[in-house]
């Protein structure tokens, strides 16, 4: 019975400890119409992207122009980005799914 149970036990750590998968996201950073900025260069733990395009309002994730990086496992990034005149720096959570960053 003794090693029944120790069997069980063990088997239920194995089993609980595989449920737990890594989760990835995206996250697109992006520049709203009119903003003035030229290409924007974002850099992400050391993987840089461009930003090219203008959008009126938060784009779909992995739109053309908008810098995105993929597959990115859940947590907290710093970036840093800048244009030749204007820098910008912080923090983006990734979640599950796509998360939107607005540079401005």
């Amino acid at each position: 019975m003794k090693k029944t149970l120790l069997l069980l036990s063990i088997l239920s750590v194995i089993l609980l400890s595989s449920c737990r998968k890594t989760k990835y996201g995206d996250v697109t950073f992006w520049q709203k119409t009119g903003s003035g900025f030229s290409i924007t260069v974002v850099d992400l733990n050391g993987v840089s992207s461009n930003i090219s395009s203008e959008y009126a309002s938060a784009p779909a994730c992995g739109a053309s122009g908008s810098a995105v990086f993929s597959h990115l496992e859940t947590g907290s990034y710093n970036y840093t980005a800048g244009d030749g005149t204007n820098s910008w720096s912080g923090t983006v959570n990734v979640t599950e799914g796509c998360t939107t960053m607005e540079l401005y």
